[in-house]
């Protein structure tokens, strides 16, 4: 008979599924279960160790079936059959099928007396039942392959499809990650990839490292070449992924390397003699403060022998699920300070950690040559570092700093390094040997006036942070920039990469006065942006800004906006041990609200919970998070604890003109209850004794279906709505909108989302009530003029983009606008409207 092994990272949930394994499997079964540390209180994880002797305690000639969670859990139980002789390693297999529903059925078979094919396929057939895509069973050693055959059953015939690059940067890293994560969906299908240009292949085309060490380039061709149950679908998945460039947008705009343009004269050190390093230019812009040393990173990695490769490896994942979180809540905040295309880097680099092209090789050295872990994974890294560094294209080979940052900080984890910081309380300028782009995504960019770096180069992920956070960055000014003492008086040219210390009062008057010149230039180009946006025929639209921070706030002011239409307070909340108190936030607001000059400030309160948790919050977990406790719902929850940001926003309403707006409405209930707490906290500043506005706005976020459907009911009590695109085409089209494979079908222009924003305009214009849209949706040049066509009074979108949609307003005219809309809502699909309407181009 068939024996079965229950593997989970929870101890209870094992032997919870192995109990009722055991009811469907009858008293012959032999089963065993195994979850969790061996450690007090069995706290979450696994180990390799018990598995196997799980494995063994139960071992049967006729095959083992191995039913595990998904994950690490994978990995721990591949380790354990590799311990095991070869004679039996070969009748072990390893199924990923759903844990309660496989187990169960799995044990029917087995105790009919089926093969192991049956049993394996009834597991399999189990999650099939549920409306979820079977997962691969995996013979020890398959990654991801096809579930064993029946005799005499032919495997599923190969898939191909040739696909043209047309990114103009080629597969870099993140179209890359976006590649391997839709490959890494098809569990049942063995994905290849070729250059047919340069020959260079085939690769595992769910590695995101073995794609983009590919070296495919702009217009370079590449095979796809798929074999399994699910060839076609992935083929096919690819290749709608290569239609849309791989997910980057076709104006991608990153910096290529330059030579340094001409420098203003040295300026004389303050004892007369020059003092400066030339480097590359990385962010534009000019800086002037004393020197802030960022100590060079060193690690300490053991070299000796692994006595206990089990234990080595379960130190390894354990730095690697630590790593993985510190890169989400990287990749969090980074979106919430300059949006999701800056923040998918951190995609990228999440990918890493479960790369096989990384783990595989790591685990021979740790089991195999018996490295320990730390010296395995620096090996394995370093070289795929130099496989990056080896590829002919320069931004290509700019990736490797990101797998040897990635790999450092999954060291630190491992040796419990901590990380390095920059939470100086003067500001100055960041000196450094180079900068991870999680380094740079952390910089506060009150405190790091520049960033002057001795290596690095101006295309790396790094400066591209920089430039989006608008920090002037100077980097590869050589080594001898480490040698400065802290505090040293610099002054940075980040447009000529030019570096001086100790720099005269005359010097630094005069690149006073250059960066005076060049603000005036800049000043002079965003003229017309700074104008307000009317359509050719009179319609006017107001542009705003979606900012994540109060620094952010400048910029938008820079860049023209008339207003903020978001800020996101999450950035108070997330990363950190305890939640901010309202002074704390009063500032922050206030100083947002200060930036602007008197224009409005629009701001949503906490969105948080469920996908973005916070540790001084106690939740519980979900299956679906998006579907979850989150945002209003936790803060309705938690009246005191939401009623700390209400008094600090009423605060600065009192100063300023402030809106306050509810996330995730969903009820008028909702709506009516965060009123309630917001009049009370108004009712408790007053009895402080502190200014209170006479009246503040209120709006809402029309993120849900249900709140565009009922929007009717809503606008006879909002001051204004905002439309979040991001999350009503989501929530429409039941289509999450981090998953790659689903990034076809939520797209905001499809006719359904369209349908109820034009729903929710009609009701609000009934009532005299503006409608913003705020999502991407709003800075999208094919989106722009049907959803000013629909009526939207007001765009907001990132900074950066305000100048362009104003010029795209100022080009259109509103009659054609509104026809076009109205054609749009009548189409089938998202498609068919962005091919019925091409992007327009603005004028100038």
């Amino acid at each position: 008979m068939v024996s079965l092994v229950i593997v989970s990272r929870s101890a209870r949930l094992a032997e919870g599924v192995a109990e009722m394994a055991r009811e469907a499997g009858g008293p012959e079964l032999r089963l065993a279960a195994t979850g969790g540390l061996a450690l007090p209180e069995r706290p979450l994880g696994t180990d390799a160790e018990q598995i196997r002797a799980a494995i063994e305690q139960v071992y049967s000639d006729d095959g083992v079936v191995v039913l595990v969670d998904l994950g690490s859990v994978v990995l721990s139980a591949e380790m354990a059959v590799a311990q095991l002789p070869p004679e039996r390693r070969a009748r072990v297999f390893l199924s990923s099928a759903a844990l309660v529903e496989g187990a169960m059925a799995a044990a029917g078979q087995a105790r009919l007396g089926n093969p192991v094919a049956q049993v394996l396929a009834a597991a399999r057939g189990a999650l099939a039942t549920k409306g979820s895509r079977p997962q691969a069973e995996m013979p020890h050693g398959h990654v991801a392959g096809e579930p064993p055959a029946e005799p005499g059953q032919a495997p599923a015939a190969e898939r191909q499809v040739r696909l043209s690059i047309r990114n103009r940067l080629g597969l870099h890293l993140r179209p890359a990650a976006r590649l391997a994560w839709t490959a890494g969906q098809f569990r049942q299908a063995e994905i290849q990839l070729r250059n047919l240009t340069t020959g260079r292949g085939p690769v595992d085309a769910k590695s995101v490292n073995s794609v983009a060490t590919l070296g495919a380039r702009k217009g370079h061709e590449i095979l796809v070449s798929a074999a399994g149950a699910e060839a076609s679908a992935a083929v096919q998945a690819l290749a709608a992924l290569a239609e849309k460039n791989f997910g980057d947008p076709p104006d991608l705009l990153i910096p290529p390397a330059k030579a340094a343009p001409a420098a203003p004269p040295a300026p004389a050190a303050g004892g007369g003699q020059p003092d400066g390093w030339q480097g590359l230019p990385a962010s534009a812009g000019i800086a002037m403060g004393p020197a802030r040393l960022f100590g060079a990173l060193r690690l300490g990695v053991p070299t000796n022998a692994a006595e206990d490769p089990a234990a080595e490896w379960q130190h390894l994942e354990q730095a690697l699920q630590a790593t993985q979180e510190q890169i989400k809540a990287t990749r969090t905040a980074m979106a919430l300070r300059a949006g999701d295309m800056a923040a998918e880097i951190f995609v990228a680099h999440a990918l890493f950690l479960t790369d096989e092209a990384l783990l595989a090789p790591t685990r021979r050295r740790v089991f195999d040559d018996h490295q320990n872990a730390g010296a395995a994974w620096l090996q394995t890294v370093g070289e795929m570092a130099a496989a990056y560094r080896a590829l002919d294209d320069p931004y290509q080979r700019a990736r490797a700093p990101d797998v040897e940052a990635v790999g450092r900080q999954v060291l630190r984890n491992l040796l419990g390094e901590a990380a390095r910081t920059s939470q100086w309380e003067a500001p100055g300028i960041l000196v450094a040997d180079d900068l991870t782009p999680a380094e740079t995504a952390r910089l506060d960019a009150h405190r790091v006036l520049g960033i002057a770096t001795a290596a690095g180069g101006p295309t790396s992920h790094s400066a591209i942070l920089a430039q989006t956070l608008g920090i002037p960055a100077v980097v590869g000014a050589g080594p001898e920039l480490l040698a400065l003492a802290e505090g040293t008086p610099l002054l940075l040219d980040g447009e000529t990469g030019r570096i001086w210390a100790n720099p005269s009062p005359e010097a630094q008057a005069e690149f006073g006065r250059l960066a005076d010149r060049r603000r005036a230039a800049r000043a002079k180009a965003l003229a017309a942006s700074i104008m307000t946006a009317s359509t050719r025929d009179g319609q006017r639209v107001e542009v705003a800004a979606n900012i994540g921070t109060p620094a952010e706030a400048h910029q938008a002011v820079e860049m023209g906006a008339e207003a903020v239409g978001l800020f996101r307070t999450e950035f108070l909340f997330l990363d950190r041990q305890s939640a901010p108190d309202e002074d704390e936030q009063y500032a922050a607001y206030r100083a947002a609200a200060e930036a602007l000059d008197h224009r409005p400030l629009t701001i949503r309160t906490l969105d948080v919970g469920g996908d973005k948790p916070l540790p001084y919050v106690k939740m519980a977990p979900e299956a679906n998070p998006f579907l979850g406790f989150r945002a209003i719902r936790l803060c309705l929850a938690r009246p005191e604890f939401f009623k700390v940001q209400l008094r600090a926003i009423a605060r600065v309403a009192a100063e300023h003109p402030v809106r306050v707006m509810f996330p995730m409405i969903a009820t008028l209930g909702e709506f009516r209850a965060a009123r309630a707490l917001l009049l009370e906290a108004r009712a408790e500043v007053l009895r402080r004794g502190q200014r209170m506005a006479e009246r503040l706005e209120i709006g809402m976020m029309v993120e849900i279906p249900a709140a565009a459907l009922s929007a009717e009911l809503f606008a006879r009590e909002v001051d204004f709505f905002s439309v979040g695109t991001n999350d009503l085409a989501q929530y429409t089209l039941a289509a999450e909108r981090g998953n790659t494979q689903m990034a076809a079908l939520a797209d905001g222009l499809h006719p359904a989302v369209l349908q109820l924003i034009a729903q929710t305009v009609k009701a609000a214009h009934g009532h005299d009530k503006p409608v913003s849209v705020c999502g991407e949706l709003a800075g999208d040049a094919q989106a722009v003029p049907l959803l000013v066509g629909l009526g939207v009074d007001e765009l907001s979108v990132n900074a950066p983009a305000i100048p362009r949609i104003k010029q795209l307003v100022r080009d259109m005219d509103y009659g054609e606008a509104r026809r076009q809309a109205e054609r749009a809502l009548t189409l089938e699909s998202a498609e068919a409207v962005r091919q019925a309407f091409q992007a327009p181009r603005p004028a100038g």
